[in-house]
């Protein structure tokens, strides 16, 4: 009976893991990047924008990321960790395609470079998440020893 518990709760837990949310993660540089034209290289922008919109919701507190935060709380940081990996490689990319743009001198390089520079960093996204996993912990949701591995896996 216990062998057959501990195959059933590992079961649960590996389901649970799997059930993160997996966003989509660009990669920064593609074979002939430096080839497209000004409009395409916009349109390339724009999709690597909705990649990382879509990956800044499956941050948010979505019915699926509560469900994930109370039931198994591993399965809720792999999510944010999973986001944090697709909002920095969509940014990368964003970076690259700028910098073709500034050297063929396109068009709305402008409105990219503000783009840039007013983008949250990781640095920062990890500081909140620290700071929301201390808190479960100050608040008793967390024991210690869930902390530090949740802490360890955010840093990580």
């Amino acid at each position: 009976m216990k062998k057959f518990l501990w195959i059933l709760v590992l079961g649960i837990s590996i389901i649970l893991l799997d059930s993160c949310a997996k966003p989509t993660v660009v990669s920064v540089v593609l074979p002939g990047d430096d080839e497209l034209n000004c409009e395409q290289l916009e349109n390339a922008v724009a999709e690597s924008q909705k990649i990382k919109r879509e990956a800044e919701y499956a941050k948010e507190g979505t019915g699926g990321n509560v469900t994930r935060l109370l039931l198994f709380w591993p399965a809720w940081a792999q999510t944010l960790h999973n986001a944090d990996v697709a909002i920095m490689a969509a940014n990368d990319r964003i970076y690259h395609l700028f910098n073709i743009m500034k050297k063929k001198k396109c068009g709305g390089v402008d409105k990219i470079e503000a783009q840039i520079t007013n983008t949250a960093t990781s640095i920062n996204n990890i500081t909140g998440q620290l700071k929301e996993l201390k808190e479960m912990y100050k608040s008793g949701d967390l024991t210690e020893e869930e902390y530090k591995k949740a802490k360890k896996k955010i840093l990580d």
